[in-house]
């Protein structure tokens, strides 16, 4: 199955790796947390496979993510 990409608006796909982990590691105050934005928007994985790295179910990443993006997205402004 292939995977499709993280559902991002389309002025974050022009941050480069080293601008996301800035942003990731400066305002994302949870260890988790930044685990999981890096696995799902750097890494590319799946909103499954996320949880499975970490311990989470599914719905536990699908709920947490909106949340990380809102952060990433106000740092970047």
């Amino acid at each position: 199955m292939a995977k499709s990409r993280p559902k991002i608006p389309d002025e974050l796909y022009s941050l480069s790796n080293t601008q996301w982990n800035y942003i990731i590691d400066n305002y994302i105050k949870s260890d988790i947390d930044r685990r999981i934005a890096k696995l799902y928007y750097l890494d590319g994985l799946t909103q499954i496979e996320v949880g499975v790295e970490v311990g989470y179910s599914p719905s536990s990443i699908k709920r947490k993510l909106p949340k990380l993006l809102n952060i990433i997205e106000k740092h970047i402004r």
